[in-house]
């Protein structure tokens, strides 16, 4: 192979899982040219990987994507590979002018005969793997990876400096998630800062995407102290640098928990009713991660929903917070 596509043009986690995959397919083939089809939203976190050649932006309008076929009518690829797409990415095959297409999902629009069927459940990184390993290519571990170029770094880091916050020195509380019912309680997110600033000399990050912002600024203006920062407006990367230097991270299950993986912080994982073997924590050490599960016996009524994290408290994220810390001191 000398030239290879690999299309991931749905969430940040689901993204990021297949930093992995890249990798090994750059170890296995040194001298292939690899291109990604990565969401728009999630671009900056593989613009400095040097395992890619080019980076394209996918976005789900379908009035947008014909931009993004244009771009890559005239590119011939030995193989595509698609990691991972929504149904709506099949508007842009018509564009495509090379074979095969592969994928592990079952997309009916992918010939059956290029379909690597996967019947036994395993994390969304060993997915790509395994299909990635029909072709011959050499697996290289699970650690998800993004890399920072030097701006990045020292923006962040001037960040900190200015509200007199140290790398190391604070714990990064991440507010937000796609979709509210994978949102913890802003109220035990401000209950948990209490508990951190009353008994630790640790400083607190409140961090998320923009439409965080609001939920930040309550609990920043509720706590009323100089320990603690909010850094939604940030760049995704320069968030995700902050990740990278924090003492410790408290998350749902969502994009940003992956991008603590991805940076090794240590992570306290709330996770609600999906479970985390397909999507949690993969090759990461339990002194950098303590998953807290949904309790269902701890839920009244037979249906929880879809998330439900009435029965995740403070007492238990504060636990696993503090053997965390006593395990990374």
């Amino acid at each position: 192979m000398e030239k290879v596509l690999i299309i991931s043009s749905s969430g940040m986690g689901d993204c990021l899982w297949g930093t992995p995959g890249i990798r090994a397919l750059k170890k296995t083939f040194p001298e292939v040219e690899i291109d990604l089809v990565v969401n728009r939203a999630w671009k900056p976190l593989f613009e400095f990987n040097p395992y890619l050649n080019k980076i394209f932006a996918y976005r789900e309008q379908w009035y947008r994507q014909p931009f993004l076929g244009i771009q890559l009518l005239g590119r011939h690829y030995d193989a595509i590979f698609i990691f991972h797409a929504n149904r709506n990415f099949k508007r842009l095959l018509p564009w495509f002018r090379s074979l095969p297409v592969w994928c592990h999902q079952n997309l009916d629009w992918i010939p059956e005969s290029h379909r690597v069927k996967i019947d036994i459940p395993v994390h969304g990184i060993e997915r790509r793997s395994i299909m990635l390993e029909k072709l011959g290519v050499k697996p290289d571990g699970g650690q998800m990876e993004i890399f920072f170029d030097q701006n990045t770094l020292d923006e962040s880091q001037q960040i900190l400096r200015d509200h007199g916050f140290s790398p190391g020195k604070y714990i990064y509380l991440n507010l937000g998630a796609a979709v509210e019912g994978r949102r913890w309680m802003v109220d035990r997110f401000t209950e948990l800062a209490k508990r951190i600033l009353e008994t630790t000399s640790w400083n607190i990050v409140l961090g998320g995407g923009p439409d965080e912002k609001g939920r930040g600024l309550t609990i920043l203006g509720q706590l009323d102290n100089s320990r603690v920062m909010e850094v939604c407006s940030q760049s995704i990367l320069v968030n995700a640098s902050i990740i990278s230097k924090a003492r410790l991270m408290v998350t749902s299950d969502t994009g940003p928990m992956h991008i603590g993986f991805a940076v090794r912080t240590p992570v306290v994982a709330l996770f609600g009713t999906i479970c985390p073997i397909g999507s949690g924590p993969h090759e990461i050490p339990d002194s950098l991660c303590r998953v807290i599960n949904f309790d269902r016996e701890e839920v009244e009524g037979p249906d929880p929903g879809e998330f439900h994290f009435r029965s995740i408290t403070v007492d238990k994220v504060w636990e696993q917070v503090e053997k965390l810390l006593a395990e990374n001191s």
